[in-house]
Parts: structure tokens; sequence; C-alpha cells
């Protein structure tokens, strides 16, 4: 590569060493470093990676982060370290805290051990792509690493803990000869992503993993932007840390209708905050932190832009690169029946398995006692309940995002079959409640349970799979200005 010039200063590298090659950064960043001349080096653990790293333009070579021996051999003579490894656990899964083990393992342990490594080989460059998530809830405000002190959760702590080895990289240099770089980046998001296409995949069944906090500014990335900041990073950022995301960060209500438009739906409904809290864990949290997030400082050092604005544009490319896909037309009266049975088991069923004494006692409130009047206390029997309730739920849920005219009839003669015998003990012993208001609201709220799913099965048939295909042009990608960016931050940490 020919030396480029920033700030006075010329960097010259031709062989750059890369770890998580065959990862969705390293697919995207490889061939624009081969493109720009470089000579790359990947590691490899196996005959597969061997082959896609081929394929990429890169010369696997095998190695462990975790073998010292094999990773010194592996980093010599590299100019430049690129560690793109991470194992980010997958979604059905990132509710346990065990599944980050290795993840925490790769940022902490490895990041330590490939820094001893490349200041021994005399390599000049080091620069890793940390995560933006790592902010507290900032509201409407500006903010950026310069700014703004962190307050990880706990699955980024060891994220925190890489960029701090990266620092020690850059401060063993003399007169700046050594550049460490931390790049903290947005929620990546591209065509090729499997994480956008399940978002797509529920998006076109009107289901959308943003929203449950409407007013938070969520920061983005488009993934190929992502790849031309690293090698921004790589050529002319001096040593820093510094945030890459989109130029303009939007809400998530905003998300919401980008996602909804890629989808070709007038709208998607959210998961409430504390499903997706269920579902996720804590991390579900950091997503609900309001994090508006400038990029002014990294562009400023390296004259990069992103291509990709932000994920309005984004999305409308995912939407045009995946444009004809079978896509299930439900009744309004079906997806909203599905909503409630969910909610009614997802609810009760929570109640009944995570605090069974107080729903004996109290449901379902508001002064009335329905449960306790009729009968002694039994735990084992009230979870036992609450789990088939959650269960049920589940399978509601995911025939919400999947829905098939089959799996929705099932569904509906499901609660049928337990709802009324179920309605038809309460009305042959109504005089166990204590007054006309609860046998009212009681008779009403159970002959509720058995309209909904009624309705559900009748309508069921109106379940249609379409395919469509969108005919405008796609949407640009050009560099955009800093649009919507503050003016400034201040510079100095707090």
């Amino acid at each position: 590569m020919s030396p480029i010039s920033s700030a006075g200063k010329r960097f010259q590298m031709t062989t750059i060493f890369v770890t998580g090659a065959t990862g969705v950064l390293g697919r995207a960043t490889i061939p624009q470093l081969r493109a720009s001349g470089q000579t790359v080096r990947a590691l490899s653990r196996g005959e597969a990676n061997d082959a896609t790293i081929r394929a990429l333009g890169a010369e696997p070579v095998r190695a462990d982060l975790f073998d010292r021996d094999s990773l010194s051999r592996a980093v010599a003579g590299a100019d430049a370290v690129l560690h793109l490894a991470t194992r980010i656990p997958p979604s059905s899964k990132m509710r346990r805290r065990s599944a980050w083990a290795e993840n925490d393992r790769i940022r902490a342990e490895g990041t330590k051990n490939l820094v001893d490594v490349a200041l021994d080989a005399g390599t000049q460059v080091f620069v890793y792509p940390s995560f933006a998530f790592v902010y507290p809830d900032s509201g409407d405000a500006w903010i950026d690493a310069a700014s703004t002190r962190v307050d990880p959760i706990d699955t980024v702590l060891s994220t925190i803990a890489a960029e701090r080895e990266v620092a020690r990289f850059a401060a063993s240099g003399n007169q700046g000869n050594r550049r460490g770089i931390s790049l903290r980046l947005g929620g990546l998001y591209g065509s090729d992503l499997p994480s956008t296409q399940e978002m797509l995949q529920l998006a076109r069944r009107g289901v959308s993993m943003f929203g449950g906090a409407p007013e938070a500014f969520t920061p983005t990335l488009w993934v190929g932007d992502a790849a031309s900041a690293l090698v921004a990073a790589l050529d002319r950022a001096p040593s820093g840390l510094y945030d890459v995301v989109d130029d303009k960060p939007l809400r998530q209500r905003q998300l919401n209708s980008a996602m909804a438009a890629a989808a070709e739906r007038r709208r998607v409904f959210s998961l409430p905050a504390w499903l997706m809290r269920i579902m996720a864990g804590p991390t579900a949290g950091a997503f609900a932190r309001s994090l508006r997030i400038s990029n002014r400082r990294f562009r400023e050092a390296t004259g990069w832009s992103p291509a990709v604005r932000d994920a309005v544009e984004g999305m409308a490319i995912v939407g045009f690169a995946d444009p004809s896909v079978p896509t299930p037309r439900v009744p309004a009266s079906v997806r909203m029946g599905l909503w409630a049975m969910a909610l009614f088991s997802v609810l009760g069923g929570t109640l009944q398995q995570f605090v069974p004494h107080s729903f004996y006692n109290d449901f379902p409130g508001f002064g009335m006692h329905w449960v306790a009047v009729d009968g002694p206390y039994n735990e084992h029997l009230l979870r036992d309940l609450g789990g088939a309730n959650l269960a049920l739920g589940a399978v509601i849920l995911f025939a919400i995002a999947q829905p098939t005219a089959g799996l929705v009839r099932a569904i509906a003669v499901a609660v049928l079959v337990t709802q009324v015998p179920h309605f038809v003990y309460h009305a042959a012993h109504l005089e166990i409640l204590p007054t006309t208001l609860d046998r009212v609201l009681q008779t009403a709220s159970l002959a509720l349970t058995l309209v909904i799913p009624l309705l559900v099965l009748l309508r069921s048939g109106g379940i249609r799979q379409e395919s469509k295909t969108l005919t405008a042009q796609p949407p640009s990608a050009d560099a955009s200005a800093a649009a919507q960016q503050p003016p400034h931050l201040v510079a100095s940490a707090h």
C-alpha cells in the first residue's frame, strides 16, 4: 500500500494479520484490504476456514488465540494486526450469562495474548472493533468516547478490557511509532447478515425487535461502512478510542418504520420491553438505552464517511436486495386474536410459575379474589399450570412470527380444548364468588377466552402466502456529509 498522510503522519504497511476472518466483519473487510494492495494473513483453525480465507484472497495461518507459540509464529512479520474475532451467542441463548463465556475469553484473554505477541514481533498498528452499547442512557444528548464515561452491562465488560489492552499497545511505542485504535461500532446490519435477514423476516410477519423504547436512539452501522472504517483506522487513524456509527442516529420508532418499509408493510408491532427481557436477559437492557452517538471525531481524524447515512437508507437497500419472498397475509382479526391469546398465556403463566402464592391470593386484583375462594393453595399445581401456559404462549408467539393456516387453527383448537371446560366449571360454581359483580366480571372474562380463539379459528382461512416483487430502483448508497451531527462535542473526558 502506498503511504497515506494524516495530520502530518505517514503510515506504511504491507502485511496485515487478521483474526475472525470468516466472521461478518472479516468477510466484509478482507476484500477491501486486498483491493488496496495489502497482503493479508488470517488466523485459521481448520480446513473449512482455510478454504473460506483463500476465497477471500487471504493466506490462512493455523494458530490459536490461547496458544502463545502458534500465535507468535502467525504474527511474525506483520506490520499490523486487525483483531476481529468474536463468538456472540445465538439469540436463543443470549439470556444465559454462561453463553457469553467464550466471547468474553476471546475479547479479554485473547486480546491480551495478541497484544503481547504483536509487541514482541515489532508490529506497528493494532486495531480492534469494540461495541458502541457501553454508554449510560443519555436521552437526546449527543455523546461520544471523549465526552461520556462508560456504564457497560456485564456481557460487554470484556470489550472494555480489550480496549485497555489496545491502549497498552499504543502506550508502548516511542514518539508515536506504534498506533493502537479501538472503534466502538454501532449495531451492524446489511443485506448479507443473517441477523438482518432474521429481522426482515420477522418484520414481514408484522413483528419488530425495535420499539420497546420508542424514543430511544439506537446506534447502527452498515456492515460495509464498518469494514471501510477498519481500513481507514489501519491506514491513518492516530491512536485512540473512536465511535463509528451511521451519520444520522435514529430513534427506535424510526427504526420500526424503516423495518416496516423494507418488509412492505404499513406497520410492524414491537415486542414489549418485558418480553424482550425474558428472551434476551440482561442484554436487552443495553438496547433499551438511548444512545445518540456522534461519529464526528473519527471522521475528522481519518476523512472516513459512511456510504449509507442511516438505517432508513440501509433497510431500503436490504429490502430491495431480497424483494421476492413468500409473505403471509394474515387477517387483522386473526393477528389481534393471536396477540391477545399470547398475552393471556404469557402473563398468566409468568404469575403462576414465578409468584404462585401471590397469584392464588390476589388474582385478578382490584380487590377481587377468584382463586383463593375455590380450594386450598397448591404450589405444585400452580407451577405446573404456569409452565403449561408459558409453553402455549411460546407456541403462539412462534405462530405470530411465522403464521400458517394449519398452525393457527391448531392453536385456536388447543385453546378452546382448555377453555371450554374451564368456562363450564366456573359457570356451574358461581356461588363461591362473594358478590354479583365478581360473578358478572368472571363470566364475561371467561367468555372472552372462548370468543377470541373461536374468532381466530373461523377467520384462519383468510391466511394466504403471497410473493411480492419490488419494481422501484434501489436507493443510492453514496457518501453523505456530517448531516445532523452536533457542531461540537467536549473533547475532555468526564
